[in-house]
Parts: structure tokens; C-alpha cells; sequence
């Protein structure tokens, strides 16, 4: 029988965001739909967080805290999927905030659903409404291709585990690997294996927030070599259970090689450099594979030039989405 109002476990990782944490906090507790779990996982904050997060757990008992000593965000996250009892889950990030009737208009065309996620528009900008008209519904189901293009979607949360509402079964035996950054997008494509349908809902309910800490705006470091064992799970993956979209994951792996190269260009320091020559020579091997792209990664020297004009066109989000449709 449909249980019509099942426990909705929301798990949010909280490291070193004392200035956005209560804000975020607080669109949770005043959902609209109230049968939520919310656990929270302090990763060694050395800041206020963990004062704002004790606060919530003594006046709400829906909160849970559980205090770790900077393990990273896939641990914290694979901690919350440990103890959550939900039929549902939704992740979180503590700097972000969303929609009042977010938990709401995401589960009520999932629920008593299982094998399946649903998904919403986000903004960069905090101009959230708080109640929605009744949104337009889109699910995809059928072949594993146009579920990974489903969630591409523009305007949607893409690769990233927040923005969206998963039955609690797609993570039954699922894990974040164990990586400092590009770990969300590392286990997309088991999570997309894993539902037989995917539900985007047209309305805009997550505030994704761009701060300093962000992966499009922290400096290169050694751990953005972690996107080589990204790029190689996608791969691995692609050829052990789903053969047929082999050279669409490389395509992604090009597109994010990319994207880490252009950062590289404004970066200069000596292990950019270094990264950005492996990036490219990654990229070279892939578009010999798929046969595209070739003549972008003839010369480093080409590409350099034609890479930052390239940045300036794709800074227009209408031009991103239809060039993203073109190179995938």
C-alpha cells in the first residue's frame, strides 16, 4: 500500500559555512512537507557551524548531528546514507538553500515509487519562490543514453547529487568513491543505471549558491588530478555494463578535461601546466577513439588560443546549452 506520507531523509555535509549554514537550515525545517529526517554531517568545521548545527538538533527533533574529523564530502555524504531510514533522499549542500515546498513538489510524482529520482531547476540566484503553481512533469524512461541525457537538461542540476530526490533503493548498495573533488559526477552514471525512470519537474527550487570555495573557483591543486580516476571509473563503467555509450562517456570525459584545461590557462603556475598537458594528452587518445574533435588537440599551442575565446562565447547560458547538445 502507498504510504502517502513516507519519511524523506535529507542529508546535508556542513564544513567551514557558519555564514549561509542557518539560512539553509532553516529552508528544511519550514518545508511544507514536514516527515523529514534531517541529518547533518560536521566534517571537522573549525568555524561556528557546529554551534548553528547544536542549535537546530535541541529545538527540532528531526535534526541529527553526527561529528567527524574532516574525512571529505564523500564520506560525510556515504555517513548520512548510513543512518538514514528514509523511503527518500535528498542531498544537500550546507551553503545552499531551497524552495519551502521543494521535498513537496519533488516527491509527489515519485511517491510509493521505487527505482526512480526526480529532479529540479535550480538558480544562481536567490530569487526562490516559496510556493508554486502546479509545475510541469517530464519522465524519461528507456534507454540508458537518454536517461544521462535526460539529466542533462539545461536548467537542471546535471551530474551533481543535489537537486534532486532519490527512492532510497538506488543507494542500497551505491557509495561516493573516496575523492577530493569530482566525486559527484564519478557515480552519475551507476545512479542513472540504477532507476528504470527519471522525473524533471519545470520549476526552480534549489539556490545554488557560488562561493569561493566552489569547484569552478578554487585554485588548481593536487587534487584535481582525482578527475584521471573520475575519467577512468566512467570509463570502466561504461565498458563493463553498458558498451553502447562508451563513446558518449568519452565525449564527458573530454568535456570535463576541458573544463579543468581552461582553468589551468588562468591559473599558470607550474603544476597547472603540468596537469593541463596531461588533460590534453588524455583528450588527444579519447577523440582518436570517437573519431571527433581531432583538430582541437593536434597542437597544444592551437588549442591554447582557441579555448579562452571559446570560455568568453560559452559564459552566455543560452549558447553553453546549445553548444553542450552540439559536443555531446
Amino acid at each position: 500500500m502507498k504510504n502517502l506520507k513516507p519519511l524523506v531523509s535529507v542529508i546535508i555535509p556542513i564544513y567551514n559555512v557558519e555564514k549561509y549554514l542557518q539560512e539553509c537550515l532553516e529552508s528544511v525545517a519550514n518545508q511544507t512537507y514536514n516527515n523529514l529526517e534531517i541529518i547533518l554531517i560536521n566534517d571537522g568545521s573549525f568555524d561556528g557551524s557546529q554551534i548553528i548545527a547544536e542549535k537546530y538538533i535541541e529545538k527540532d527533533k528531526r535534526f541529527h548531528l553526527v561529528n567527524q574529523d574532516c574525512q571529505g564530502v564523500s564520506y560525510a555524504r556515504n555517513k548520512g546514507l548510513d543512518l538514514a531510514q528514509g523511503s527518500y533522499i535528498m542531498f544537500l549542500d550546507s551553503d545552499d538553500k531551497i524552495a519551502l515546498d521543494t521535498v513537496e513538489n519533488l516527491l509527489l510524482p515519485i511517491n510509493g515509487k521505487h527505482r526512480i529520482f526526480s529532479m529540479a531547476k535550480y538558480s544562481t540566484r536567490d530569487t526562490l519562490k516559496d510556493n508554486h503553481a502546479e509545475a510541469q512533469v517530464i519522465s524519461v524512461k528507456g534507454k540508458m543514453i537518454d536517461r544521462i541525457k535526460a539529466v542533462q537538461t539545461s536548467g537542471y542540476p546535471s551530474f551533481s547529487p543535489w537537486g534532486k530526490l532519490y527512492s532510497q533503493d538506488v543507494f542500497k548498495t551505491l557509495r561516493f568513491p573516496n575523492l577530493s573533488i569530482h566525486e559527484d559526477t564519478s557515480i552519475i552514471l551507476p545512479v542513472i543505471d540504477n532507476v528504470d525512470e527519471i522525473v524533471l519537474i519545470n520549476q526552480s527550487l534549489w539556490y545554488y549558491r557560488q562561493v569561493k570555495s566552489s569547484l569552478t573557483n578554487i585554485k588548481i591543486s593536487e587534487k584535481n588530478d582525482d578527475i584521471f580516476e573520475k575519467n577512468k571509473l566512467q570509463i570502466n563503467f561504461a565498458k563493463g555494463k553498458h558498451p553502447e555509450i562508451l563513446n558518449y562517456v568519452y565525449m564527458l570525459c573530454m568535456n570535463e578535461n576541458d573544463f579543468v584545461m581552461s582553468k589551468c590557462l588562468k591559473d599558470k603556475s607550474d603544476l597547472s601546466q603540468k596537469l593541463f598537458q596531461r588533460c590534453f594528452e588524455q583528450n588527444r587518445e579519447f577523440s582518436e577513439k570517437i573519431q571527433q574533435r581531432r583538430f582541437l588537440y593536434r597542437s597544444p599551442s592551437v588549442y591554447r588560443v582557441i579555448m579562452p575565446l571559446m570560455d568568453k562565447v560559452l559564459k552566455s547560458d543560452v549558447i553553453r546549452g546549445v553548444v553542450k547538445k552540439f559536443l555531446t
